[in-house]
């Protein structure tokens, strides 16, 4: 698969990403990529009482939400998850599955909306950082404890920044992604290995165990700690069992800080 496009929207995406529990009336698909540097809008409150961003980097306007802990009085360091949407998805939507657990483990979420591109693919450690750096400004971040969680196309990009930017993301997840034979050197261009969790339904359409497998030994025989799960009967819909799988791989990825 041509890296260039592997995170673009698909089929699949399209089709089997709306969530279970009526559907929420939201398509939830892959996840992406995201970031920025200030661009001088005001945040936007929505009710749900995320705040959004908004962002410029490399000359492009990128939105992204941020979520703090209810109980945060802000006067303590938290730890950050890192979300990315999947294509035909949105930031707010995507945060959604992540609230009720953040609130309960003090985390703050954050997560942008994203349009899909050749180009944005080949900046992910540069624009993830760069989004992190900039949520510093509005909350109090762990510098230590900067996870990932990244769905389908968007888990290309997650393997992509736990790799080439091991030294600043802590751990990092990902529900229904692979590393493709083609991008296989990002294994070895990691300067840590960055503690990985990964999930795969045994019915997933799109991605197969085998595949899945493949990458899973490839991380371990470059000796990167991971956690590896098959889900008997689950299909490619990650809003499905998104309950059980978070709270899976935040149990795993919280084990974990930077020295």
């Amino acid at each position: 698969m041509d890296r260039r496009v592997r995170c673009h929207a698909t089929q699949s995406d399209r089709m089997n990403g709306k969530m279970t529990a009526a559907y929420l009336g939201h398509v939830l698909l892959c996840t992406a990529l995201l970031v920025g540097t200030n661009c001088g809008h005001a945040p936007q409150h929505n009710e749900s009482g995320v705040v959004q961003h908004s962002l410029i980097f490399g000359g492009s306007d990128y939105q992204y939400f941020l979520s703090k802990p209810a109980t945060s009085d802000g006067t303590n360091a938290l730890p950050v998850l890192f979300l990315v949407h999947g294509s035909g998805g949105d930031g707010l939507d995507f945060i959604q599955f992540w609230r009720d657990l953040a609130n309960q483990n003090g985390i703050i979420l954050l997560a942008p909306t994203f349009r899909f591109g050749a180009d944005l693919e080949k900046q992910v450690p540069e624009l993830f950082r760069a989004l992190v750096e900039d949520a510093k400004k509005y909350s109090r971040i762990d510098p230590r404890r900067v996870y990932l969680f990244g769905y389908s196309a968007g888990g290309y990009c997650t393997f992509d920044a736990a790799t080439l930017d091991s030294t600043y993301f802590t751990a990092a997840a990902v529900f229904a992604g692979i590393i493709t034979p083609d991008y296989d050197g990002i294994v070895q261009q990691a300067r840590r290995k960055t503690p990985i969790a990964m999930y795969i339904g045994d019915h997933d359409q799109f991605f197969s165990l085998a595949e899945t497998r493949r990458t899973r030994d490839l991380l371990l025989v470059n000796g990167f700690p991971v956690h590896y799960v098959e889900i008997a009967h689950q299909d490619h819909n990650y809003g499905a069992i998104s309950a059980t799988v978070n709270e899976d791989a935040w149990t795993f990825m919280s084990k974990f800080a930077l020295p």
